[in-house]
């Protein structure tokens, strides 16, 4: 059974209300009732004065208790996401070409030990400056960060860095 949470949103009163005059065998069915429902492990301990943590009321839901009969019909809960679950927001990177990935890898090492004072023609500015243009046309067409990061075999912050010192 697909489940869907109710992301912080607390139980109607007198849902709270129920729990709290339940027994154990009922309190055991019901908190498995509003899990399966889509409420949280958070809101049904919520309920609970003092509350009750996450990990005791997943205890509850675990055990599957279903010999109690509570007729009582489950509330449904309120949805911060719409139906059609998480929406991406960013643009799917495409990654980085194989033949520019091999040419990040050749020059990574050589464009990281480049230093201002060395002269244009330094074989370590000319790396560091065909890294930097790379870089820029990755990110020009999408390509994130992690991407460039993988296939230049280097860290997320160092192509941040350089990313943002191409702004």
């Amino acid at each position: 059974m697909s489940r869907r949470s109710a992301r912080e949103h607390p139980l109607p009163q007198s849902e709270v209300e129920l729990l709290r005059s339940l027994r154990r065998p009922e309190l055991l069915t019901r908190s498995y009732q509003l899990f399966q429902k889509g409420w949280t492990l958070q809101a049904i301990g919520d309920a609970f004065d003092p509350p009750k943590r996450r990990s005791t009321v997943k205890a509850w839901v675990d055990q599957k208790y279903t010999g109690a009969k509570l007729n009582i019909i489950v509330p449904d809960p309120h949805y911060k996401t719409p139906k059609g679950g998480y929406q991406r927001l960013t643009p799917v990177s495409p990654g980085v070409p194989p033949q520019t990935a091999e040419r990040l890898k050749e020059i990574a090492p050589q464009a990281r030990l480049f230093r201002h004072r060395m002269p244009s023609g330094h074989p370590y500015a000319q790396a560091n400056d065909e890294m930097n243009r790379i870089v820029s046309e990755l990110r020009d067409a999408d390509v994130s960060i992690a991407d460039i990061a993988r296939a230049a075999n280097v860290t997320h912050r160092a192509i941040a860095r350089r990313v943002q010192a191409l702004r």
